[in-house]
């Protein structure tokens, strides 16, 4: 018995396939569509949230914060103390002072240094210098933050994005790792 669509011109219906009614066509159009709009959603769901703004309490604004850890064993295994600026406007700043020479910098000269690295670039970007301030040359990476579920979320040249909890007079950077994450301890050193 032959299905009631058969078309023996039809050289896929000769193949032995069934063709579709055109309400089934329909169905099944309508079906990925509904499937396109659900990855859609998902890929925009996660922008909507980085793009909602909490503000930045404006004393965290204030100075720079210094890693736990600077002139000591954790800076001399990667040869750089690591500092870290907050901007308005959700920027961020990264700055690593080579050792030995970083133990003698002043923490007015490291704030004005984040500083002076950001009025130079309007993008993200690693910018190598001395910023007529240093009397070596430093690395500054400046990069664009977001924000989910108030905390802080930015590229940080990890394997992923790394996150920021910030606390009264402290921060957490927490970096993703291959096994697990590191959280590194960071100290508000503010500047008036």
């Amino acid at each position: 018995m032959q299905h009631k669509y058969f078309d023996p011109a039809n050289p896929r219906d000769r193949l032995g396939k069934i063709r579709f009614s055109r309400r089934k066509t329909i169905r099944i159009r309508l079906a990925r569509s509904l499937h396109w709009l659900a990855i859609a959603l998902t890929v925009a769901m996660p922008c909507a949230a980085l793009s909602q703004q909490t503000p930045i309490d404006t004393d965290a604004l204030l100075g720079h914060y210094s890693r736990e850890g600077n002139n000591d064993s954790p800076s001399r295994t990667i040869n750089n103390n690591i500092y870290i600026k907050l901007f308005d406007n959700n920027w961020i700043a990264t700055l690593y002072v080579p050792l030995p020479y970083a133990e003698s910098v002043q923490p007015e000269t490291i704030t004005r240094v984040l500083e002076q690295a950001k009025s130079e670039t309007s993008t993200s970007a690693y910018i190598r210098g001395k910023f007529g301030l240093l009397e070596q040359n430093a690395t500054v990476h400046i990069e664009k933050f977001g924000f989910v579920e108030d905390q802080i979320i930015y590229e940080c040249g990890s394997l992923a994005p790394c996150t920021i909890k910030l606390n009264d007079g402290f921060l957490e950077l927490i970096k993703p790792g291959v096994i697990n994450e590191h959280i590194i301890k960071y100290q508000h050193v503010k500047m008036d």
